[in-house]
């Protein structure tokens, strides 16, 4: 009997066989199984029906976020909202316009440490990326969901921090992230990376006004953002986490905390070495802070400029406060601050002796009170006037404080060179200084005011010009002059009277008398207003007798410009504010040349010259010499008003023309003596003090120089007692100056007074003993004796 030891295991697997079959064939199995297929397929189909409609959405989303994203010219070409900067002749940023304080610059003027700083802090791997980093994203989600952070840590690179800064808003929602990742692709697509660094440091806020990093530079070390040390660039970077937070001003300790954590990182990333961030981080914060604001040096010129270039945006399209302009002005900050040095020594002397001598007359007083805002206030709540004056006169402190204001000795003063018009200083009032000047009223370009004496030299230019010699005599005595409307008859400001005067003699005395004898007698107010405008006045001018003593208004600027003619052998230059204005990327938008015509005969504006050199050597102007020391070649002339209002003085020197004002706004009030009222003691000392500062400083190189006198003027010397030429030794003798026309004349009267004398000596006469230039009878209508 044979044993087969596998048999069973082959019977067990036959069944096992039959059984799996039997029950796969079973018609309950299949039933199930055919379930379970259908249930597959659908979570199949579903899954793949959402994934799908994900898809679709998600494409759809992508689409409609897609058109709202920067447009190609609008990535091409940003539009920050950039200032306006204002810099001065000799380069000193003078102002800023603007609605963001923002001034761009170049990459490579932004020191290199300002670039660490930002790559170490914000995006190492910024040179790594193509606008979004996915590793440094998906730690950041891990970490705020292990931290469960309120406000989650973000993970955006520079890139898209430049999207959102350029383009986008600050709303914290996933389809402003989404568009910031899109712009962010965009961006790198267009720009290098150098471009992106260039763009983002120019447009970040880093707090106190301050937008981009020469703006922030100048705000907190005054500084170009080149010069920044790495220690300052770690601050500067410190501030975009929070501005306010890492305020130097306001929070030094969080801000030192912030910048040392930023060195750390420079080291981390090999940018700086472990000792150098130690070093840096021991030092303590040190600022230069500058307050942003748009009034820098020189308030009042700058807001010149600002309406002059308002102006101008509407002819040119631009927009001062947008479009990042850069403005090259003619203003010197040197001479400047001379200006403002004359002004603030020789000013409050003024305002001294004023407070001393003034007394409130009642009925100007109670005229004051009316006129203020309070009082109007009480009446219109139904208070009567009585009452309300009474209540307003108790109140002293407010109304010491309302007096006060108003008897503040004003003072205009402005600086031109005459052979470009360009104006190089400017003082618009008494409130100079950056933290005083309120946009308040300029008293250069804005006060009209009575220019007095100042006036008078268009009257004497006129005369030689029709050939009268400045030796030519009138009386200096009062003449009556009838008019439709009234007698008057003008006295001079001493109230004294005198003989036979020279035109020479007169205007070095300021004689009222003698100057409204001559327009009586030969220049007519319409010839003298020819002359002013010929010479730059531009405010219009009354045709009477009076204007011949200055009582039409004018203002400080046109009056300096005019006298600026003198100076520039009888051209006429008119004044410039501006040399240029170029746009952001430096390109010119317009240039300013200057314009000048011929306003007088060479040979008569040097003839009226030596008139004017005669008053400051020798006239109303001599304290120059004498008390200033101011010895340079010069002429100019004094002015004051009727009733000590205004005291003036135009004075000029072959390479500067400046003319001073000091007075009161409100011009019922005055000075109220002569003794330091007049122009001569008022007004001239700023003057004189401003150019001799001027003609010190070997930086400004202002040589000595002399006026040129053509070859057609005539130097003679006169015999002051006979008025005849001086034979030669004659020690009362000087040098006079003749035109052409003016030296026949002369020559004329020299030969009807040898005539004249010849007779007299035939018919045995006494014979005079000088000669008498005119004067010729009064014109019918213009006056009398």
């Amino acid at each position: 009997m044979s044993i087969e030891p596998n048999s069973d295991k082959s019977s067990e697997s036959s069944y096992s066989s039959k059984s799996r079959e039997a029950y796969f064939n079973d018609p309950s199995f299949r039933k199930k199984l055919s379930k379970q297929r259908l249930w597959m397929q659908r979570l199949y189909a579903t899954f793949m029906g959402i994934l799908g409609i994900g898809i679709i959405t998600g494409l759809g989303i992508m689409i409609y976020l897609s058109q709202t994203l920067p447009s190609l010219e609008q990535l091409e070409n940003p539009k920050p909202e950039l200032a306006t900067t204002v810099y001065s002749a000799d380069g000193k940023l003078l102002s800023k316009y603007f609605l963001k304080n923002r001034t761009s610059v170049p990459l490579d003027s932004i020191s290199p440490t300002v670039v660490k700083a930002l790559i170490a802090t914000e995006d190492v791997e910024f040179y790594d990326h193509w606008g979004f980093n996915t590793r440094r994203f998906i730690l950041a989600m891990i970490e705020n969901v292990i931290t469960m952070r309120k406000h989650w840590h973000g993970a955006s690179t520079i890139t898209q921090q430049l999207a959102r800064n350029l383009y986008l808003s600050l709303d914290r929602t996933v389809t402003r992230k989404i568009r910031e990742l899109l712009t962010a692709i965009q961006i790198e697509r267009r720009y290098t990376k150098d471009e992106i660094l260039w763009l983002y440091l120019n447009t970040v806020y880093f707090g106190n006004g301050a937008w981009g990093i020469e703006a922030a530079a100048w705000t907190y070390f005054d500084k170009p953002a080149i010069n920044l040390t790495a220690e300052e660039s770690a601050l500067m970077i410190a501030l975009l986490k929070s501005p306010r937070d890492y305020d130097p001003i306001k929070n030094p300790k969080n801000a030192k905390s912030r910048r040392n954590l930023i060195l750390r990182l420079m080291a981390k990333a090999n940018f700086i070495s472990p000792d150098e961030a130690k070093a840096f981080s021991e030092k303590e914060i040190t600022l230069q802070f500058t307050s942003v604001t748009d009034i820098g040096d020189a308030p009042y010129f700058t807001e010149y400029i600002r309406r002059k270039l308002k102006a101008e945006s509407e002819k040119y399209g631009f927009d001062i406060y947008k479009d990042g302009l850069t403005i090259y002005t003619t203003l010197d900050t040197r001479m400047q601050a001379y200006a403002e040095k004359a002004v603030s020594e020789h000013l409050p002397w003024v305002q001294e002796q004023f407070d001393d001598d003034w007394r409130w007359p009642w009925e100007l007083k109670r005229a004051i009170i009316r006129e203020s805002a309070r009082f109007k206030k009480l009446r219109k709540e139904g208070v009567t006037e009585k009452e309300a004056l009474k209540t307003l006169k108790s109140d002293k402190d407010w109304l010491e404080k309302l007096l006060y204001e108003k008897s503040r000795v004003e003072v205009g003063f402005v600086a031109i060179e005459p052979s470009t018009g360009h104006i190089k200083a400017w003082v618009g009032g008494k409130d100079f200084k950056p933290e005083d000047y309120k946009y308040q009223f300029d008293h250069v370009w804005q006060a009209k005011r009575q220019p007095g004496s100042t006036f008078k030299p268009f009257v004497y230019t006129a005369a030689i010009d029709e050939g009268i010699p400045t030796n030519y005599q009138l009386l200096n005595q009062p003449l009556v002059i009838k008019t439709k409307d009234r007698v008057w008859t003008p006295e001079n400001s001493d109230k004294a009277s005198g003989g036979m005067t020279t035109l020479r003699d007169a205007i070095k005395k300021s004689l009222n008398q003698v100057t409204i004898r001559l327009v009586n007698e030969s220049i007519t107010p319409s010839k003298i207003i020819e002359y002013a405008r010929r010479m730059g006045i531009k405010s219009p001018l009354d045709e009477n007798f009076s204007i011949a003593l200055g009582t039409s208004v004018v203002t400080p600027l046109e009056l300096c410009s005019a006298y600026g003619t003198f100076a520039n052998n009888g051209v006429h230059v008119e004044p410039i504010s501006i040399i240029r204005i170029e746009d952001k990327f430096g390109q010119p938008i317009v240039e300013y040349k200057p314009e000048q015509n011929k306003a007088l005969d060479p040979s008569s504006n040097y003839v009226m010259v030596s008139m004017l050199k005669g008053v400051i050597n020798g006239g109303t102007g001599l304290a120059s010499r004498t008390r200033y020391k101011f010895h340079e070649e010069a002429g100019g002339k004094t002015g004051t008003t009727q009733n000590n209002k205004d005291a003036w003085f135009a004075g000029f020197t072959p390479q500067l023309a400046a003319v001073c004002w000091t007075g009161f706004d409100d011009e019922r009030i005055a000075y109220t003596s002569m003794k330091y009222g007049q122009g001569a003691r008022a007004s001239l000392p700023i003057w004189a003090k401003y150019m001799k500062y001027c003609y010190d400083d070997p930086v400004l190189k202002l040589k000595s120089r002399y006026f040129q006198k053509p070859s057609s003027v005539r130097g003679v010397p006169i015999s002051k007692s006979s008025n005849l030429p001086a034979a030669a030794g004659d020690q009362d003798s000087y040098v006079e100056y003749f035109t052409r026309k003016g030296w026949l004349n002369y020559q004329n009267s020299i030969g009807e007074f040898k005539q004249f004398n010849r007779l007299d000596t035939l018919s045995g006469r006494r014979r005079p003993s000088a000669l008498n230039i005119g004067p010729r009878k009064p014109k019918r209508g213009e006056g009398q004796f």
